[in-house]
């Protein structure tokens, strides 16, 4: 498998201005240098809050990425945005259907978590399952229902707590290309580096399951578009970016590109859903918001995956796959010598081989899995 620096001024929607990304704009004496490349500051609390009546207090995060002129990277944001500015945002599940959750004492306008072009998501924060995201999809939703989507884990097999001592949960914004990396319009400001042909534009690339889906700003059109977009086609504006994912970032700009953001530090483990289909690939956030070895995600433990697959041969265990910025290394869990490996390493233990805080990683499984437990794969709390 082979995958082929601006200013972000505020969005002028309240709840879309969630995402800050700056060059260093702020004095380093500020933050805590936790590598040469990435700038981390963990705070002692958190200024934004998720609604006025609920306060979640969370570290907050400062992470910067640079992508090299002619290079590419994987990233991804390893922290939730500042909390929605829309009351009740916060709450305890008082019903949960097959493809709804419900909050009987919330009093939210329907249809404000429902826009294409202003996505959310429901991040459940306490029980079994807390970690866990959802979309939040059509049909719109009401006073106190959200529609979601379930990513085929079974919403109404989960087995979600209601009521009093329900389970909690948190709505949480989330980006479309639009909102991410901006655009052209005005009062916007384009984060990469765009232009009317692909091959002379940053490239956005989604893994869409089974390929990637290749996204550039064409500045002729004034929208973001796929590589394989005619004029007539429609825009990619919204296409839903998920931070539970990973993207690669290909810069063709003539100067490096840094990305800085700021967000909270998420405080539950990340329970990513995973594809089971058999060898299939999934490209995954790990919400690490600090470097992290292979030996410290420990997703042969029990408590991280259920049944992952060791071997001494790596063509018979199950795989991760990180981008090296060249080439994707693929590592194994080696059950007869108890450490982690890397394939066609001749070095025998990568239990230290260092994730940087914001890299995505491809988990590849064998075999098929049924079960929401088959589908899950639970990262550590970061800093734990």
């Amino acid at each position: 498998m082979n995958p082929s620096s601006s200013h972000r001024l505020p969005s002028r929607n309240p709840d879309r201005a969630r995402r800050d990304y700056r060059r260093l704009p702020f004095s380093p004496s500020l933050f805590l240098s936790v590598s040469p490349s990435l700038l981390l500051s963990l705070c002692l609390a958190l200024g934004a809050t998720a609604s006025a009546q609920d306060v979640i207090s969370r570290p907050v995060g400062y992470l910067t990425q640079t992508i090299p002129s002619g290079q590419t990277r994987s990233f991804s944001i390893p922290f939730d945005p500042a909390g929605s500015t829309i009351p009740g945002t916060v709450g305890k599940l008082t019903a949960v259907g097959a493809n709804y959750l419900e909050n009987s004492a919330a009093t939210w306008t329907a249809g404000a978590f429902s826009a294409p072009e202003a996505p959310y998501f429901v991040r459940l924060t306490t029980g079994p399952h807390t970690g866990r995201l959802f979309r939040i999809v059509a049909p719109a939703n009401t006073a106190t229902r959200l529609y979601v989507a379930d990513d085929g884990v079974g919403l109404a097999d989960l087995a979600l707590g209601t009521g009093v001592s329900g389970t909690s949960f948190e709505i949480i914004p989330g980006d479309t290309l639009a909102t991410f990396f901006g655009t052209m319009a005005a009062g916007d400001s384009l984060v990469l580096h765009g232009a009317a042909d692909p091959l002379q534009a940053d490239i956005v690339q989604v893994w869409g399951g089974a390929a990637w889906l290749n996204f550039y700003y064409n500045t002729a059109w004034n929208r973001w578009a796929r590589d394989t977009d005619v004029a007539g086609d429609p825009p990619r504006n919204h296409f839903l970016l998920r931070s539970d994912r990973g993207l690669m970032l290909t810069r063709r700009g003539a100067t490096p590109l840094d990305l800085a953001v700021i967000g909270r530090v998420l405080n539950t483990p990340q329970r990513a859903y995973h594809t089971r289909t058999d060898s299939a690939l999934t490209f995954l956030a790990t919400m690490q918001a600090a470097g992290t070895t292979l030996g410290a995600l420990g997703l042969q433990d029990g408590t991280r995956t259920t049944a992952w697959r060791g071997a001494a041969d790596p063509a018979q265990a199950d795989q991760l796959l990180v981008w090296s910025g060249a080439t994707w290394f693929s590592f194994f869990y080696n059950s007869a010598a108890g450490h982690w490996q890397r394939v066609g390493d001749p070095a025998p233990n990568r239990d230290d081989y260092v994730i940087p805080a914001g890299a995505p990683i491809f988990v590849r499984r064998l075999g098929t899995g049924t079960t929401a437990a088959d589908k899950t794969v639970v990262f550590p709390v970061s800093g734990s």
